[in-house]
């Protein structure tokens, strides 16, 4: 009974959390798809969390898997979401998208203005090279986003 509260509770915190997100192409990434997976990572925070309050967000969604096995499946979700950003700082190595940060077009949710945000990192200075994708948004300024992955990166 534990397990089933559990469940259904998880699965309306996933709901609120795609409100904002729900027309973005990496939305589908994210939920649990990719799982069954060893080599993926995957955080979804929504609700009334210290790390939302702290840094001014709503929502707050990471990927991180294998970058032979999903930077092809990613790469191009990321830029057809960019496409149609309002800021954007991105960089290529060798034909592949290497960096990416997207200040979304904002959306109006509950009559609230909620700024989003889309990072994206395939790091191949590593053993094992992954890539990984960060979406979040809130009340926060671009300065602050920029703040915010800092901070992450650390």
């Amino acid at each position: 009974m534990k397990r089933f509260i559990f469940i259904a509770i998880f699965m309306l915190l996933a709901v609120s959390r795609m409100i904002a997100q729900e027309d973005l192409r990496v939305n589908g990434i994210f939920g649990g798809k990719y799982a069954g997976d060893p080599s993926v990572t995957e955080t979804m925070i929504s609700g009334e969390q210290r790390f939302l309050k702290n840094n001014r967000l709503t929502n707050f969604a990471t990927f991180k898997g294998d970058a032979k096995t999903y930077a092809p499946l990613i790469q191009p979700l990321v830029l057809a979401d960019g496409a149609s950003a309002i800021g954007r700082n991105v960089r290529y190595m060798e034909g592949m998208l290497q960096y990416a940060f997207f200040m979304l077009k904002p959306k109006m949710v509950d009559g609230r203005k909620v700024n989003r945000y889309l990072y994206y990192l395939r790091n191949t200075n590593s053993k094992n090279p992954t890539v990984m994708v960060i979406y979040f948004d809130g009340p926060l300024s671009r300065v602050d986003a920029d703040t915010l992955i800092k901070k992450l990166s650390k």
